[in-house]
């Protein structure tokens, strides 16, 4: 019995070795030089129209003829916002999201509404 318990011990310890020992080398890669002598940030040189915002501010209205729940979500399923609407007065809420966003899809009472964001905004009576 003592015999089996060290056999199986001495395997897992020679199958964990291997297992541990095994490491990629990393090799270091020296910076491109034929781009200049960039040293800093401040050496970097950006165009002066480029936009650094990764981000955008929405601005919602919505209203619903009828007592209603709400989830503000992107298409790639990210929930944004859940609420719950009173009937017939205008929600009015501003989120923000990724700037590469075009589109939010809306989910009234479970039925699914994909609007385009224009000016920063949506505006829509379902």
């Amino acid at each position: 019995m003592k015999s089996n318990i060290y056999k199986l011990g001495s395997t897992l310890l020679i199958i964990a070795l291997i297992m541990f020992s095994c490491r990629k080398d990393i090799k270091d890669i020296a910076p491109d030089q034929t781009s200049g002598k960039i040293k800093s940030m401040s050496d970097l040189k950006v165009s002066s129209d480029f936009n650094w915002k990764t981000t955008q501010n929405i601005d919602l209205e919505l209203t619903v003829p009828v007592k209603s729940s709400l989830v503000i979500k992107a298409s790639s399923g990210v929930i944004f916002q859940k609420a719950l609407l009173p009937a017939n007065e205008t929600y009015k809420t501003a989120i923000t999201i990724p700037n590469y966003m075009k589109d939010l899809t809306f989910v009234v009472n479970g039925v699914s509404y994909i609007m385009k964001i224009e000016n920063n905004r949506v505006i829509y009576s379902f």
